[in-house]
């Protein structure tokens, strides 16, 4: 006789979260980290009896570092009990809202996939080119001097398409193999808000460290210290020794703005 197997629902949450308060996404030994709160806060939530406590594990689209902030991360995860999106988002917002904002909750099925389903993300990067703000050293690059867009954007406008970033990433060359660094940038806009220059970056994935070393290198080119056939060489050479990337772009002016799934019907009705 078959052993049935025992009924599981499945969520997809979207949260925001200031990237500062964490040591990254990335659950790690003695650290406070975004996934371990969550996961601690729901297993402390949920329990199938008064003596049986559920150990809860999400997977997020998105492994954001330390000090990179997200609008609009996502992450799923199984309870082995029914419960509405409704009183979920509830819950969740209760127990998490000290570090975390919790804006959406839906139930999805067994086969839908948080990373495998991502059709594009869209990661933001923000640099203060106008006076030096102590109060917002943790929400963007404080450069503090005048950019130009255009200038710029000519600069970032080399990464769009399909490439291989390992010398913009944190992959060593032990790790490298003929794919697993190669990546396609869609879309990478640039525009001026009053003194905070924005930087728009679109792709189905990224590397570890890849839009903020693609910023560090371009802005070391806007400033003349390689010359932009040195940038170029970086990204068409990946293989090359003593290419790799010198400067990251601070964490602090990273966003996680959006992502978008393909068309995949796996979702059920009654969302939150």
């Amino acid at each position: 006789m078959e052993k049935k197997e025992k009924e599981s629902y499945f969520y997809l949450v979207t949260v925001s979260y200031d990237g500062s308060d964490f040591f990254g996404w990335a659950k790690q030994p003695q650290q406070f980290t975004v996934q371990g709160y969550i996961e601690e806060i729901l297993s402390k939530n949920f329990k199938i009896n008064q003596s049986c406590q559920i150990k809860i594990s999400i997977l997020a689209t998105s492994r954001t570092d330390k000090g990179v902030h997200a609008l609009n991360q996502k992450f799923t995860f199984r309870l082995p009990f029914f419960l509405s999106c409704q009183k979920l988002k509830r819950i969740l917002a209760k127990s998490l809202q000290e570090h975390i904002l919790v804006k959406s909750v839906r139930q999805v099925k067994k086969e839908f996939h948080p990373i495998r389903n991502v059709s594009k993300k869209e990661y933001r990067y923000y640099i203060n080119t106008g006076k030096y703000n102590v109060f917002a050293k943790k929400y963007c690059w404080e450069y503090n001097l005048p950019l130009d867009t255009k200038k710029l954007i000519n600069i970032l406008t080399i990464f769009q398409g399909k490439h291989d970033f390992f010398n913009f990433s944190f992959c060593r060359q032990k790790d490298q193999d003929k794919t697993a660094t190669v990546r396609t940038i869609e879309k990478i806009r640039c525009w001026k808000n009053k003194e905070l220059l924005v930087i728009s970056v679109i792709a189905r994935s990224f590397l570890r460290y890849q839009i903020r070393a693609m910023i560090g290198e371009s802005i070391k080119c806007y400033e003349g210290k390689q010359t932009i056939e040195k940038l170029q060489e970086k990204l068409n050479y990946p293989k090359q020794k003593n290419l790799k990337y010198q400067i990251l772009a601070p964490a602090a002016g990273l966003y996680l703005y959006k992502i978008t799934y393909g068309k995949v019907k796996t979702f059920n009705r009654k969302n939150v």
